[in-house]
C-alpha cells in the first residue's frame, strides 16, 4: 500500500486530497497545526492525523519521526500548507507578512528538506508542491 504525506489537510485542498488518496486505497498521513479539532479524516481508516505546524521546525522533525515509525516509507509528499493574505500590500502588517512567507515558502522548503533522505532511503518518490493563485 502507497503512503502520502499532506501538510495542511485540516480543510479545503488538503482535506480533499486526503479523503480522494484514502478512497483510493493509499495509508494518508494527514498533518496540521491542531489535529485534535479534526472529526471527519478520523472516521477514515487509513488515515492518520499527525501534528505538523509548517513554521515550527521542531514540530517539524517531530511530526517527521512519527510519521517514519508509523509507515517506514512514504510514496509522496504533498506540501499543500497554506495561509491567505488578503488586502492591499501597504495595508499588511510586518507579522501578516512574515507569517505568510514562513508558511507558504519557508515551510514547504523546511519539509521538504526533512522528508528528502527517506524518499531517497526508499529509491525514490515524488514531492507535489501546490500554489495558490493568489502567487500569480
Amino acid at each position: 500500500m502507497k503512503t502520502i504525506v499532506i501538510t495542511g489537510a485540516s480543510s479545503g485542498i488538503g482535506k480533499a486530497t486526503a479523503k480522494y488518496f484514502a478512497n483510493q486505497g493509499w495509508q494518508v498521513a494527514a498533518t496540521m497545526r491542531n489535529p485534535a479539532q479534526e472529526t471527519e479524516l478520523t472516521a477514515l481508516e487509513n488515515v492518520k492525523l499527525f501534528q505538523l505546524d509548517v513554521t515550527d521546525s521542531q514540530s517539524i522533525a517531530k511530526a517527521y519521526e512519527a510519521i517514519r515509525m508509523e509507515y517506514w516509507t512514504v510514496d509522496v509528499l504533498l506540501n499543500n500548507a497554506g495561509y491567505a493574505l488578503f488586502g492591499p500590500l501597504e495595508l499588511s502588517m510586518e507579522d501578516q507578512i512574515r507569517q505568510a512567507y514562513d508558511t507558504l515558502l519557508l515551510g514547504t522548503t523546511l519539509v521538504t528538506r526533512q522528508f528528502i533522505p527517506m524518499l531517497r532511503e526508499n529509491g525514490g518518490g515524488s514531492i507535489i508542491s501546490l500554489s495558490s493563485v493568489g502567487g500569480v
